[in-house]
């Protein structure tokens, strides 16, 4: 992979890792009062660590929000991979970057399952909706925004 196709995505995922990270440290402790920004950022551990991340205090933490920029960030490579490759992503950030919301959504609510998160059994209306803008606006719409600014920047040719 070219440097460049690497840094964007790279830089474009951890856009996105920390305009998600806000946004749901804002909702869920402000809005919806299920958790405070200490859990927020625990939860990520707990795909790891089980129960033990709520009680491993900022250390945890720090791991979580370590190990979602890094999930985030191979969000932003695979982006960055593909619209290097497509004209179509290139030409349309805004429904590339719905796109990868509605997949990484998809996906991660599918992987952390085979892990040891904490994983609301039966999510409401709510909840969905606010993960769903999380993901949509927060995540992907950024990242794509993000990357694609970056390899423009550097002209980055695209195959087709």
């Amino acid at each position: 992979m070219d440097a460049r196709i690497f840094r964007a995505g790279v830089l474009g995922g951890l856009c996105g890792a920390l305009l998600i990270d806000l946004y749901l440290i804002v909702t869920e402790t402000y809005l919806i009062h299920n958790a405070t920004p200490l859990l927020v950022m625990q939860w990520d551990a707990s795909n790891a660590l089980g129960m033990a991340a709520y009680s491993g205090g900022w250390s945890t933490a720090i791991l979580g929000t370590g190990m979602h920029f890094t999930v985030s960030a191979c969000w932003g490579l695979l982006f960055a991979a593909v619209a290097a490759r497509s004209r179509w992503v290139l030409d349309h950030p805004l429904l590339s970057g719905i796109l990868l919301g509605v997949i990484a959504m998809g996906v991660m609510r599918a992987v952390i399952h085979l892990g040891h998160a904490i994983v609301h059994p039966f999510p409401n209306f709510w909840y969905f909706l606010n993960l769903f803008i999380a993901h949509e606006v927060f995540f992907g719409i950024p990242v794509a925004f993000a990357t694609n600014a970056l390899l423009r920047q550097h002209r980055v040719a695209v195959s087709s």
